[in-house]
């Protein structure tokens, strides 16, 4: 064998360790074996799902309020609903059965009546104009998420819907 064939092949097996312990390497930091100093902690190899947030729908009665423009000649009429966290029962406890009200009489829960009660110290502090302004229903909605926060603060609102929008001046 030549001089010439033997530094070939010995660059050759030189190469192929050198991949070798290279690929290795590369497989222990990403498998997160191994850190580089400074670099970012790796990744958690398999990430725990989070089971998704169960909602249901509140309706508020439309509610009917005079607006606080100068004179007071102002009006909404809003229809409101709300999408709410349903947290699921304690241990031990039976899921709850919705009962249709009785004929003649309209079921109300405290919590919807605290709720129309913000709503509607929000609505009355707003006027039309800001009202009908480029961005009145998306503060609105937010100010209104958080009047229910306060107010309310075991029912989780988590995005409030606008069904009816009237504004008379």
């Amino acid at each position: 064998m030549s001089v010439v064939a033997l530094i070939g092949v010995s660059l050759a097996v030189v190469l192929m360790l050198l991949g070798a312990l290279g690929g290795a390497g590369f497989w222990l930091v990403k498998s997160g074996r191994v850190t580089l100093p400074g670099g970012a902690p790796p990744a958690p190899v398999a990430a725990v799902k989070a089971e998704p947030v169960k909602t249901k729908l509140l309706t508020l009665n439309p509610l009917l309020v005079n607006l606080a423009d100068p004179g007071g000649a102002g009006y909404l009429r809003v229809g409101i609903v709300l999408r709410v966290e349903d947290p699921p029962p304690a241990k031990g406890e039976k899921l709850k059965e919705e009962k249709p009200p009785e004929k003649g009489k309209e079921a109300v829960s405290e919590d919807e009546v605290m709720m129309r009660d913000a709503a509607l110290g929000v609505l009355s502090r707003e006027t039309s104009e800001s009202l009908l302004g480029p961005e009145g229903k998306s503060q609105l909605k937010d100010s209104l998420r958080k009047a229910f926060g306060v107010q309310v603060p075991h029912v989780k609102v988590l995005d409030v819907m606008f069904t009816e929008f009237l504004v008379q001046r």
